[in-house]
């Protein structure tokens, strides 16, 4: 008999460790990469390698994936490894060795409990995040990011922070 959840998981494992990195991350863009981020609900950290010799590691992503998960409801979902790719830029845009992330995936239920968040959110498909840097402005990252990524921008500087996704193209002031 076939154990579903390990079927699913390597599905997922074997789509995702194939996925190609971004078009933007493709050329000239180191071939081993790192992150070091804390969740800040939980204190939790991922500060590893998650991509060398052309391929996401699935071990890391995932790791990565259960320390931004919806910690209200202790769940987590495979995060977009091109999330991570974005975090790599941040540490050598800014020179900043650990990133804090305020939210990464979220269910249904604790989507609809929070201020503000949209019913379609990106959160709800673990395909986006939010970040703050000490001693930078978001406002600067927010305008960085336009530059580079096709989705979704948000600024929010009354509550410190940056939301970024790989949904559809937009910006908004929050």
């Amino acid at each position: 008999m076939v154990d579903r959840r390990k079927l699913l998981f390597g599905t997922t494992a074997a789509l995702v460790g194939t996925l190609a990195p971004p078009v933007w991350a493709q050329s000239g863009f180191p071939t081993k990469r790192w992150v070091n981020v804390v969740f800040s609900h939980t204190g939790e950290r991922f500060h590893d390698r998650y991509y060398w010799d052309g391929v996401y590691s699935m071990d890391a992503v995932k790791q990565f994936s259960w320390v931004v998960r919806d910690f209200r409801e202790n769940e987590w979902k495979w995060m977009n490894p091109w999330l991570m790719d974005l975090l790599f830029v941040l540490h050598w845009r800014y020179n900043k060795d650990v990133i804090n992330i305020f939210s990464g995936y979220r269910t249904e239920q604790t989507n609809a409990q929070l201020e503000g968040a949209a019913l379609n959110s990106q959160h709800l498909r673990a395909n986006a995040l939010d970040i703050h840097m000490e001693d930078i402005d978001n406002t600067s990252v927010a305008q960085d990011f336009k530059t580079f990524l096709s989705g979704g921008v948000g600024m929010y500087p009354n509550k410190e922070f940056t939301h970024m996704d790989f949904g559809p193209a937009r910006n908004w002031v929050g």
